[in-house]
């Protein structure tokens, strides 16, 4: 992944990287849904510090 050291990494990316893990190996069966437009919008604000 490019890091050297897991401790640099802020809360929020953190949550992102354990968040994205989780769904991309949550069944085999079943993809993930992509998120909808509203929760793109208030991720990326979250992620800005806009929310």
């Amino acid at each position: 992944m490019g890091i050297p050291d897991s401790g640099a990494l802020s809360l929020g990316q953190w949550t992102a990287i354990v968040k994205a893990w989780n769904a991309a190996h949550a069944s085999e069966d079943t993809p993930p849904a992509p998120p909808t437009v509203d929760e793109f919008e208030l991720a990326y604000a979250r992620a800005r510090g806009l929310h």
